[in-house]
């Protein structure tokens, strides 16, 4: 909460006197639907604080995988409502009791960062959405335009009803002295469709405004994107962070626009996104080449006794604003495909995402090894203009949230730092603060009374004035005969001139008919506080129904938000086991496919192998026939040469037999000669032989028969 102003002494004390209690910050996550089919996720959705991501194996066949939870997970299929009511409609609520917050849209560049935060015509943002809450709660308690004006230094004055109908004759003069500084609709626009919802706990004693600003951080320089500029003009000037009274950082000089409705506030959002820095990158079309911080402020006065007009003294204001910032996405330059100035951007972009890391991980640091350390490190917010902006906010000035948004076809070294920051960030706490109603000791209530009495208003009794001028006489007759529907105030007065006075039975009907008039008077009198009796004791048994009712309300209230959790529940189920099932789905079309793909190739091997067992087949027979013919060929080739053999075998035989009997011979007739004559023919006779030795025939490895065996003994 920021209070414009010095504050009383009772209420400084009081806000000293709060706890030094922290919350985390609460980070949300964001899943980008599939565009294609063929897209496959690296993204599984485990509960619904909880995602897995996983990269598919390398070459060496290693994938990696890592499961990060949050405080809510938004799967693919949550639309713009339900993520505006989990992340942005308790923050509204905050905004309407006093107290600041912070919402960031981080992720890298296509993840859906700004369709989040600001929609389109048919399914608005966050920022949209911001809007039509916000004024569909406060449109009976808004004060006049221009009773606040801001004074330059992250204030607000505010100003009498007569000071404000002047200041707003001037800006219609300088509307009409420039009318191309009114904004007005093209002709292509269509009108947005509004979100119905209506905050309905808020304070009716006091009168809201509702101040917008929007500005961008380009090469770590703030510009004003609703600065009151001609069209094409180049916004050079650039705008400097200060620090106000209340160690609150603001940018210095920003315009701040006061709207009145959802359509004014949404015009000035369309008029600041057309003067965005946006470019077109080989990731996204219409990349944001800058972090751009929507801011809306409500400023609230109490009503004075009277319930009517507007407590001027400034110590009593109550400022708080909700800052709505869509960071630049992270890149990479070789993915990106960016070069000379987009590469300069991107460059810058990564250099204050770095930075806000940076000074988130320190702060976590200190606040984890605060009892190891005696001295914190610094925190670099100066680093870069985007963390020095919101210093006050990471000091303890308000909520801060994070949503996280991721493209599920992104790769996993692309995704791993961002959700790792996400968890990181979920464990910095930051110091509670308390939104701070307005206590200055008035009767609680003072609008609603004002708007009963205005609306259940007792017409009063019209008494006609008795000093009339004698040449303009009263027609009673006519006047009763109007009002006789409603009261009757007794007879009517005789018509007397002033000479009629003097006569005494015209006199005395006078003072007859208005005794009558006086005490119909009196008794009208009695009846009418009477029924003011009676429409008092109505009016108290009508406020404790009315309170029992309320009561009743918020028990069924509870009930109902205790059922929409549970429907909420159940819908996470389903969606959960709808993703599961399609990515079933897929796995079994893929299966499917892969079985189909392995059953023609079985088909195809088994034809083969039929095939190659037929030319098996016949590349047998046609061998045994070649064996078959080969055998006849050689049994008839070893059968002619046996015989021939055998023949030669038999000339032999026959011959050594002869040679044998020849031996014989001369052994028998050598007998009677001398015995050393005989063995010197018989040893010649032996040598001369031996030189005729017959071999032994082998015929194919195979020995002769035994009578070849014989004459080889023999020799």
């Amino acid at each position: 909460m920021k209070r414009v102003g010095s504050q009383p002494a009772k209420l400084q004390k009081k806000y000293r006197a709060e706890d030094d209690a922290k919350d985390p910050i609460q980070v949300y996550c964001r899943i980008r639907p599939i565009q294609s089919s063929l897209e496959s996720s690296c993204i599984k959705v485990v509960s619904d604080t909880e995602i897995q991501i996983y990269c598919p194996p390398d070459e060496r066949g290693i994938s990696r995988e890592g499961q990060f939870s949050y405080k809510k997970i938004f799967t693919e299929y949550e639309t713009q409502e339900v993520v505006f009511q989990d992340l942005g409609l308790p923050l509204i609520e905050q905004l309407l009791t006093g107290k600041s917050s912070l919402i960031f849209a981080y992720g890298i560049s296509g993840s859906g960062k700004s369709y989040t935060m600001t929609g389109n015509q048919e399914d608005g943002g966050i920022v949209g959405r911001c809007f039509d809450v916000i004024f569909n709660s406060i449109q009976n308690y808004q004060a006049r335009r221009f009773t606040f004006k801001p004074d330059k230094l992250n204030g607000f004055d505010v100003y009498s009803m007569e000071d404000a109908l002047f200041f707003k004759s001037e800006d219609f003069k300088n509307n009409v002295k420039n009318p191309s500084k009114t904004s007005k609709k093209k002709d292509g626009d269509t009108d947005r469709i509004p979100f119905n919802y209506k905050i309905m706990d808020i304070e009716q004693d006091v009168a809201y405004s509702v101040f917008i600003s929007y500005v961008e951080i380009y090469h770590n320089y703030v510009y004003d994107l609703l600065e009151d500029v001609s069209d094409g003009e180049i916004r050079r000037n650039s705008k400097i962070i200060r620090e106000d009274s209340n160690g609150n950082m603001y940018v210095h000089g920003v315009n701040e626009q006061e709207v009145f409705n959802a359509d004014e506030a949404f015009e000035w959002l369309r008029k600041g996104q057309l003067r965005k820095r946006t470019a077109p990158t080989f990731l996204n079309m219409d990349s944001s080449r800058s972090h751009t911080v929507f801011t809306i402020r409500v400023v609230q006065a109490p009503l004075d006794t009277d319930g009517v007009s507007i407590i001027q003294d400034k110590k009593y204001t109550v400022v708080s604003q909700l800052s709505l910032v869509d960071l630049a996405g992270s890149e990479r330059a070789g993915k990106a495909k960016t070069t000379g100035q987009r590469l300069q951007e991107a460059g810058e972009i990564n250099k204050s995402l770095s930075n806000l890391k940076q000074c988130l991980k320190i702060l976590y640091e200190n606040q984890s090894s605060s009892n190891l350390r005696n001295i914190a490190e610094k925190i670099p917010y100066r680093t870069s203009r985007l963390t020095h902006l919101f210093k006050s906010f990471f000091e303890g000035s308000g909520s801060i949230r994070m949503l996280i948004c991721v493209n599920p076809i992104s790769e996993y070294t692309e995704l791993l730092p961002v959700l790792q920051f996400g968890e990181m960030s979920g464990s910095v706490q930051v110091k509670r603060t308390t939104p701070l109603r307005m206590d200055i000791g008035l009767t609680p209530g003072r609008r609603k009374v004002i708007d009963v009495q205005s609306i259940n208003r007792i017409p009063c009794v019209i008494e006609e004035d008795t000093r009339v001028p004698q040449d303009n006489k009263i027609n009673y007759e006519s006047k009763e005969n109007c009002f006789g529907s409603y009261l009757n105030l007794g007879p009517p007065l005789p018509d007397l001139e002033v000479d009629d006075l003097l006569d005494n039975e015209k006199r005395q009907q006078l003072i007859t008919a208005l005794d009558q008039r006086i005490k119909k008077k009196e008794e009208l009198r009695a009846l009418l506080i009477t029924q003011s009796n009676d429409i008092r004791s109505q009016i108290v048994v009508l406020e404790s129904n009315y309170a029992g009712a309320k009561q009743e309300i918020n028990s069924l209230q509870i009930l109902r938000d205790q059922d929409t959790n549970k429907v909420k529940q159940y819908q996470n189920k389903s969606f959960l086991l709808e993703n599961e099932l399609a990515s079933l789905k897929r796995k079994l079309e893929f299966m499917d496919n892969e079985n189909k793909r392995l059953k023609s190739d079985l088909n195809a091997k088994d034809n083969m192998l039929n095939q190659v067992s037929v030319d098996k087949d016949l590349l047998k027979q046609k061998y045994n026939t070649k064996i078959v013919k080969k055998q006849e060929q050689l049994s008839r080739e070893f059968k002619d040469k046996w015989k021939v053999q055998e023949n030669e075998f038999e000339a032999k035989l026959q011959d050594k037999k002869r040679k044998l009997r020849h031996i014989k011979n001369i052994v028998e007739s050598t007998e009677n000669i001398p015995g050393h004559f005989s063995r010197r023919i018989v040893k010649r006779t032996l040598s001369d032989e031996s030189l005729n030795k017959i071999e032994p025939v082998v015929n194919n490895g195979k020995p002769t028969d035994s009578k070849q065996n014989e004459v080889t003994k023999f020799f």
